[in-house]
């Protein structure tokens, strides 16, 4: 199991934070170990576990899936989802494999040569507190996946 962590925030709940993360509540509090799961002190860091990256969930593939078919189920390019999960193009898939792809609302962006952060922002139109939350590194080394949302679509 993954650990990532996160900040909580002003008006964050044990089940808020659980939802956000897309975990059980029980997990969230035992990682934790939460004796008053009533209260959260904003900016206190808590551990979240879960299997995979934050801002994706697994999809389980089916027999006849593909990854364009894959991809266009969930409005990605075909190559963006390949790069996700480390596979070639052409790479069979077989069924009951597990792909990451990212979670509704949840945008992924491919690092280029020469970007820089404030690029990165700009040219998103995105949050640079978002993308540390669902991040836990950025290097921009080029082919570095950043997980983002919109502003105004948290």
């Amino acid at each position: 199991m993954l650990n990532e962590t996160y900040i909580v925030q002003e008006g964050d709940t044990v089940l808020s934070v659980a939802k956000l993360f897309e975990i059980r509540l029980i997990d969230l509090i035992e990682a934790n170990n939460l004796q008053d799961v009533y209260e959260l002190t904003p900016g206190v860091e808590l551990i979240i576990p879960t299997d995979h990256p934050l801002g994706f969930r697994y999809y389980v593939v089916k027999e006849g899936d593909t990854l364009s078919s894959i991809a266009r189920q969930y409005g990605l390019d075909t190559k963006t989802l390949a790069e996700i999960n480390g596979l070639e193009m052409t790479e069979y898939l077989y069924p009951n494999q597990k792909l990451l792809v990212p979670k509704e609302g949840v945008y992924v962006y491919i690092t280029q040569e020469g970007d820089t952060m404030e690029t990165v922002y700009d040219q998103l139109h995105i949050n640079p507190d978002e993308v540390e939350i669902l991040n836990q590194h950025v290097y921009l080394l080029p082919d570095q996946l950043i997980s983002y949302r919109k502003k105004g679509q948290e």
